[in-house]
């Protein structure tokens, strides 16, 4: 799985270097970091207590300006991780993040990228330098991301080390 995952992001992460034009590339490195989004689930241990039920879908909320439109539903679509469907929620402005899982602070976001609760916050050095536990950076034509496993760990998330080996960074603690 983690094989697959790895050879997927790698081949999504080599098309943002082919020549076109910018708009093109940056719907481009939205599906990869649609990708991601979902991928993440399955390297992310929620607490039970994070869902409602045994059965609650595990959910990507977008807050702010969303720059995946259908790319990141349809990343999603029939995707599921630790036996939970997937599913994606768009937040209203001043909506509370209840019931998501993994939230997308995008641009005009008044979400706080230092939350306490048991949500996988990500950010995007496109939209801001504030990071979440995942922040989104391109390198070399490249999406990668670096990982605050302190502030994870501190809202009661775990991280698989599959996930921390693909990062530029990890944060460990302080």
């Amino acid at each position: 799985m983690f094989r697959r995952l790895a050879l997927t992001l790698a081949a999504l992460a080599l098309t943002l270097m082919a020549p076109a034009g910018r708009s093109h590339a940056q719907s481009l490195e939205y599906a990869v970091k649609a990708n991601y989004l979902v991928r993440f689930a399955a390297f992310v241990e929620w607490p039970p207590t994070a869902f409602e039920a045994n059965s609650a879908p595990l959910i990507i909320c977008v807050s702010g300006r969303d720059p995946f439109g259908e790319t990141l539903d349809q990343a999603a679509g029939g995707q599921s991780a630790h036996g939970r469907r997937i599913g994606v929620r768009r937040l209203p402005a001043g909506a509370a993040m209840t019931g998501c899982h993994i939230l997308y602070v995008g641009a005009g976001s008044a979400a706080a990228a230092n939350n306490r609760a048991a949500v996988l916050i990500v950010t995007d050095s496109a939209v801001t330098q504030q990071r979440g536990m995942i922040h989104f950076v391109v390198v070399s034509n490249r999406v990668r991301f670096h990982i605050d496993k302190a502030a994870a760990t501190s809202s009661g998330l775990g991280m698989s080390s599959r996930l921390l080996n693909l990062a530029i960074s990890v944060r460990e603690g302080g």
